[in-house]
């Protein structure tokens, strides 16, 4: 099972707020700009050879913004272009076009960007500072899909760009060919982290507004290791090697081939015969095998991703607006068979954050553990010793088995539920209305860090502009974040202030309570080495440094 691409952001303003008084960013580096190549290392890597894999779906669009499905996610994201930062196997963040980290102004709101020189885009032309002003720009104009636009209303002149007042977005300023600068209307931790998101892609400025509507279709022109062939809409889309990339000496492979709307139960089919070097794509019966069985130990490709589920109550109308019948729900659940009928594509958590976040704590603990005992105690003292009926549960259809889990764990304890596996847009507006009034929600993270968590579904904010579909509201969690963004990515306060979060969330309210972190698993191929998984785009390998080995 593989991370979809991550829920559009809803505006914000209410979270980010400048706080009078608090430490502000600093020109200290905040990441490690170390990447470190892929870890499957078979003696010198050797250049040539086609590397095939296959995708469920089809491509919409290869333009950065409008890449929103899996295969054209990876495509644009993975292979055709690059992007000022990024993050490497390892989820650490280092620089891609931008030659170093950002400089950042004693009040935390210019960026100053230094670009790489040199870099050249699959056409041959040289990549200047208005290929980077343009693109940041063009995702917002209203006439361009994006999947990501808010993530960018933080940019002085987002409003305008929105708004169609103005193609240029005033927030960006060249100072020379191989500097940009960038100011936010407030201090934002994250925002270097934004720039790594694929909607923030860089696309060649006159290149694009030539191309006019075969933008990303016909004509596809990115800085990326490999560059765009050809793509035939339902069966397949090539790339070729780009021998003018900035790394020099890659990629190592001469062409990427990806097959495209071919079935699960085909795919495993493929790769076992031989037809395929890599299978994301794993029928759910299968991954039990693929986790455990010998045959496959040397093609697994298995990866920590940043996908939680949490399993939210409708905290604003009875049963849950009492604080006794959450907690009884949380020591109902048994989390680690919830784990277990998964196929082990999950690993139980204590809390919502996973462990490809800083602000992940090894040693966090829920206060509800496993106990049905103690939560028919809790029910019954809350008054509903003969237990609870008309309870609705909605989950992923995919996770139909273990959703029947949870209604077995809830039976044992009086709590009578109803499951409504499927689609999330069928039944959204019923769980935010509280008709339905559990729900099992997962969410991918666009960047490691546990903003993209607490701003979106654990602020009172949330419940108008994100996915807090339980209405869970506690003021204290907005007045941290706000704290927080003004803060360095890295401080100790700031990391400190996402675990109290946390612990307000999961154990103060049992506002939400955390299920699990899905991994990645694929299969891969003995002769191919370092193409390890993109987690942040949907577990699909990298491909920059792969090469496969050949006789």
């Amino acid at each position: 099972m593989t991370a979809t691409p991550p829920f559009p952001r809803l505006t914000r303003r209410r979270l980010v707020q400048s706080v009078a008084g608090a430490s502000l960013l600093t020109t200290t580096p905040v990441f490690s700009t170390t990447r470190r190549a892929g870890a499957q290392d078979a003696g010198e890597p050797r250049r040539g050879g086609t590397y095939r894999l296959m995708g469920s779906g089809d491509i919409r669009s290869l333009d950065p913004g409008g890449a929103e499905g899996s295969e054209d996610w990876w495509s644009a994201g993975g292979l055709l272009y690059s992007r000022l930062y990024a993050y490497d196997k390892d989820a650490r963040f280092y620089p891609d076009l931008a030659a170093d980290l950002p400089s950042l102004s004693e009040d935390g709101l210019v960026y100053t960007i230094p670009l790489r020189q040199g870099v050249k885009f699959h056409n041959g032309r040289e990549l200047v500072a208005d290929d980077v002003a343009f693109s940041l720009a063009w995702q917002l104009w209203p006439e361009v899909y994006s999947w990501g636009k808010t993530y960018m209303e933080n940019v002085v002149g987002y409003d305008e760009v929105i708004a169609g007042d103005t193609k240029e977005l005033s927030g960006v300023k060249v100072l020379d060919p191989a500097t940009v600068e960038i100011t936010l209307k407030r201090p934002q931790a994250v925002f270097p982290s934004i720039l790594s998101m694929t909607m923030n892609c860089i696309s060649p400025q006159q290149e694009a507004i030539d191309a006019g509507a075969e933008w990303g279709k016909s004509v596809v022109i990115g800085t990326g290791p490999f560059k765009f062939v050809e793509w035939n809409q339902g069966q397949n889309v090539i790339f070729e090697r780009h021998p003018e990339y900035y790394r020099e000496g890659l990629p190592y492979l001469d062409r990427v081939e990806l097959s495209l709307n071919v079935e699960e139960s085909v795919q495993m089919l493929r790769w076992e015969s031989g037809e395929a070097e890599f299978a994301n794509n794993i029928p759910s019966a299968e991954v039990p095998n693929v986790l455990s069985d010998e045959r496959f130990a040397n093609a697994r490709r298995l990866a920590a991703t940043p996908v939680t589920m949490r399993l939210t109550m409708d905290t604003r109308a009875a049963p849950f607006d009492d604080l006794r019948v959450r907690q009884a729900v949380a020591m109902a659940v048994d989390k680690a068979f919830f784990a277990q009928s998964t196929g082990g594509i999950v690993d139980p958590l204590e809390g919502v954050y996973v462990p490809i976040m800083p602000q992940f704590e090894e040693g966090f603990r829920s206060n509800y553990a496993y106990d049905p005992e103690a939560a028919r105690a809790l029910l019954a003292e809350a008054g509903h010793g003969e237990g609870i009926r008309g309870i609705g549960l909605y989950g992923p259809i995919v996770y139909e088995a273990p959703l029947q889990g949870l209604q077995a764990d809830l039976a044992a304890v009086g709590v009578e539920v109803e499951v409504f596996p499927g689609a999330l847009p069928d039944y959204r507006e019923r769980v935010q209305s509280g008709e339905i009034q559990m729900a099992l929600y997962g969410w991918a993270a666009s960047f490691p860090d546990a903003f993209d968590y607490a701003s979106a579904w654990m602020s009172c904010a949330a419940i108008e502009t994100g996915y807090n579909d339980g209405g869970y509201c506690n003021e204290r969690i907005d007045e941290l974040i706000e704290a927080a963004e003004a803060l360095p990515q890295d401080d100790p306060e700031r990391i400190a202030a996402y675990r109290e979060i946390e612990e307000l969330a999961i154990n103060t309210d049992v506002g939400l309570i955390g299920m699990g972190n899905e991994k990645a698993v694929a299969l891969g191929r003995e002769n191919v080495h370092n193409d390890p998984l993109n987690v942040l785009i949907g577990g699909w390998p990298f491909l920059d440094e792969a090469w496969i080995e050949q006789g």
